[in-house]
């Protein structure tokens, strides 16, 4: 009974991240930071039939990786809400108020992953947590990661995501409706990757 009741101690730890046994297999995973100056983060909302760009000027990635030990594997994001850009003053303005970001209340959004699986291909699947204007919900990020092409301790990876925006309350007031700004919105990422030291 002792026995026993030790291994499902043990099992518990490993799963919560506590215990010497997953502690040992996370640091298979290698961990990967971002160059800021050659990485993109963009995103294409669609306005009266037209879509149109933009991109956050600041972003940090914890990212660890590794496609034979995609179980501790994960991404971690962290937008700065605030870098919003469209090449429009007048929208970018909107964009930090209380119909759509309201950045003065939270200025950052974050995107957590909880797995990650291979598609095939070279391309993978992550799932996970994205929480913005302090409203958590789960989204899929497909992308694919490239650590082979030179120089060494480098990696490359692509990827994009669909959300909709009204499920985080992006989009108050008149902004509610679709009939002139569409609820999906596609987010893509072009990132050049170090290895962590």
């Amino acid at each position: 009974m002792p026995t026993r009741c030790c291994a499902g101690v043990l099992a518990l730890l490993a799963v919560l991240g506590l215990g010497p046994a997953a502690h040992d297999a996370s640091a298979a995973a290698a961990s990967w930071t971002i160059d800021p100056a050659r990485s993109q983060l963009t995103f294409h909302p669609r306005l009266a039939g037209g879509e149109f760009a933009g991109r956050f000027e600041r972003f940090e990635a914890t990212i660890r990786f590794d496609a034979a030990d995609l179980a501790h594997s994960s991404l971690l994001v962290v937008v700065d809400l605030l870098s919003a850009r469209t090449g429009d003053t007048d929208r970018d303005t909107a964009l930090q108020g209380s119909d759509f970001f309201q950045t003065t209340r939270w200025p950052r959004a974050t995107y957590t992953s909880t797995g990650i699986k291979s598609l095939g291909g070279g391309r993978y699947e992550a799932t996970g947590k994205l929480t913005l204007r302090d409203v958590a919900r789960d989204v899929r990020v497909q992308f694919r990661f490239d650590s082979t092409a030179p120089p060494r301790g480098a990696a490359h990876m692509t990827g994009s995501s669909n959300i909709r925006r009204l499920e985080f309350g992006v989009g108050q007031g008149d902004w509610r409706s679709t009939e002139w700004l569409d609820d999906a919105v596609r987010v893509e990422f072009d990132l050049a990757l170090r290895a962590a030291r």
